[in-house]
């Protein structure tokens, strides 16, 4: 038994946490209580633990205990509560040691790490130290044993409109040198191996680049080239939840992109885990083997707390994660499209919107206006259409973003899909019982009290404004087969301003209006959306009977297969507000 050899001498360090001055007693020691044993101030054993994680977030607060077996009946309230009887401590200031908490079990002391202001993590290390010694249990199991525990205070990554793009502590990370380490033990300025896709754009590109956004980026067959990046940024943060590929292939977060050949689309791009479907492969790539791409059979939704860390590269912002080609966290403040349900995205301002790779000129192009999304739902000018005759919106090339558009006149001017004429197929992803679709307008003159048509999918569902004061745009209205007309009152909007109107729509729901990512009021009645046919058709700008036409301009057009919600809608807005707001 541990509780041997105990001192009376010794109980006076352990119950005052400083050296006997003289004569003591038990009773006095004891609080004159009954129980006058040696054995009552005792414990057989120490058990020490250390904070769970290792790398701990700036300005937290993670715990560290000391636990106590067979314990006399004076133990807790003589000798366990004495503070001088731990050594609980850091070997520097990155990280502080408060009060303890003591109870009829475990002694908990709590510590925090200091706010971290350099970039390479490892400069706020702190070595912890944890230690028992209360002079008189000198038996006891663990006594006097220093136990010691590295940590890191990191730094939170700001995820302003900006998903994490997270891999689980362990995940292999090939360096320049051939040697593999875990994620969490890279360091700023390490060299690392990459397969960079051809042509993809920078992450940090300006808004009013024409390239497109590198999360739309797509290939038909793959190209690339092997390189080596260097870790810029290294951030530690903490998930509830993960994504488990192929039994242990990649474990990461949802939110993280890998490049995948996307079964859907026959399209290679990055696309996020949480989208990943059985049937995608995933691509990939070493030295000896080359690419290689795994088709993905199991997917696992974990729900347990875990560490995660997250690096930034460059020149280049794609890595290798386990074999895997991964992009990186990107810039802090860069927004992004939401991408579960997109069935349509055309801008006016990205040269991939075009068959030539690059922006129309100012005037009235003759050209297709393709889709970025990778469902083939790009559209054609009117005057290219086998229907009535009407002529093309004039494109408007200006120096910025928001002054590249399409034009329309009120007249006759729309862009038009079917099934058979249209580009690339794709008429089938507006077979929907409920959607969401964006557009960015800016109306240039008084309407009328007419209606004017913005989207219609042959009369199944579509979007229109109208004026009743002959002088301001106060009306956004939603139609379907089984609504008709319905308007929604919503604020005025004026001439010459830039405006995202949003609907969203489900089958037996009521549709809801938004301008510029507000929720503005839903209609009373629930929209109930019939099967379309395989000859119906999509005119944006127009209506589908080509008898009202939108009179202003439009920039990009997105569209859902989804009833989006307000944060969804509002991630949407807040990707294109930077420079049409």
């Amino acid at each position: 038994m541990a509780r041997t050899n105990l001192s009376l001498g010794n109980l006076y360090r352990a119950v005052s946490g400083s050296a006997r001055p003289g004569t003591v007693s038990i009773g006095g020691l004891g609080g004159n209580t009954a129980n006058g044993s040696l054995l009552g101030f005792a414990t057989d054993g120490i058990t020490v633990t250390v904070p769970t994680y290792t790398y701990i977030v700036e300005s937290t607060e993670e715990t560290a205990q000391f636990s106590f077996s067979s314990t006399g009946s004076l133990f807790y309230s003589k000798v366990q509560q004495q503070y001088n009887n731990y050594t609980c401590s850091f070997n520097n200031a990155n990280f502080t040691t408060g009060s303890k908490t003591v109870s009829s079990g475990p002694t908990v002391f709590p510590m925090t790490p200091a706010a971290v202001t350099a970039a390479n993590y490892s400069e706020a290390s702190s070595v912890l130290t944890m230690k028992y010694e209360d002079g008189y249990n000198l038996n006891a199991t663990n006594y006097n044993t220093a136990t010691t525990k590295t940590l890191y205070a990191v730094d939170v990554y700001n995820t302003i409109n900006q998903p994490d793009f997270c891999l689980l502590f362990g995940t292999k990370i090939t360096k320049a040198d051939g040697s593999i380490v875990n994620v969490e033990d890279l360091s700023v300025g390490d060299s690392i191996k990459a397969w960079v896709p051809t042509g993809l754009p920078d992450e940090s590109q300006d808004m009013d680049s024409e390239n497109t956004d590198w999360r739309w980026y797509m290939l038909e067959t793959q190209s690339g080239t092997h390189q080596e990046v260097t870790v810029s940024d290294v951030v530690f943060n903490f998930a509830s939840g993960y994504y488990d590929l192929n039994n242990g292939l990649i474990k990461a977060t949802g939110t993280h992109p890998l490049w995948v050949f996307d079964n859907e689309v026959q399209k290679y791009k990055f696309k996020l885990v949480e989208d990943v479907l059985p049937g995608d492969k995933l691509v990939k790539y070493d030295i000896t083997d080359g690419i290689v791409e795994i088709e993905v059979t199991n997917i696992e939704i974990l729900e347990e707390d875990v560490e995660i860390v997250t690096i930034n590269v460059e020149q280049s912002d794609v890595y290798i994660s386990n074999g895997l080609i991964s992009h990186n966290k990107g810039t802090s403040t860069q927004p992004y499209i939401p991408s579960t349900g997109l069935r349509m995205y055309v801008d006016p301002s990205k040269a991939q919107s075009f068959p030539s790779q690059t922006l129309p000129s100012t005037g009235t192009p003759i050209v297709d206006w393709l889709d970025l999304s990778g469902w083939g739902t790009g559209i054609r000018p009117r005057a290219q259409a086998p229907l009535a005759a009407g002529s093309n919106p004039s494109y408007n090339a200006g120096g910025t973003r928001k002054e590249k558009y399409y034009a329309f006149n009120g007249t006759d001017q729309t862009f038009y899909k079917d099934s058979s004429s249209n580009i690339n197929g794709g008429i089938s992803q507006f077979n929907v019982t409920a959607g969401t679709l964006h557009m960015w307008i800016r109306p240039t003159t008084t309407l009328g009290t007419s209606t004017r048509r913005l989207f219609d999918y042959n009369g199944f569902y579509g979007m229109a404004v109208e004026s009743t004061d002959n002088s301001t745009l106060n009306r956004l209205k939603f139609y379907s087969s089984t609504l008709g007309d319905s308007a929604q009152v919503i604020t005025s909007l004026s001439s010459n301003v830039w405006y995202l109107v949003s609907v969203a729509f489900g089958s037996g729901t009521a549709p809801q209006f938004y301008v510029d990512g507000v929720a503005v009021g839903s209609l009373s009645a629930s929209a109930t959306i019939t099967a379309p046919a395989s000859s119906d058709y999509v005119v944006i700008g127009g209506n589908d009977g080509f008898t009202s036409f939108w009179n202003g301009q439009i920039g990009p057009v997105l569209f859902y297969n989804i009833k989006q919600t307000l944060a969804q809608v509002d991630q949407v807005y807040d990707y294109f507000s930077p420079t049409y707001k």
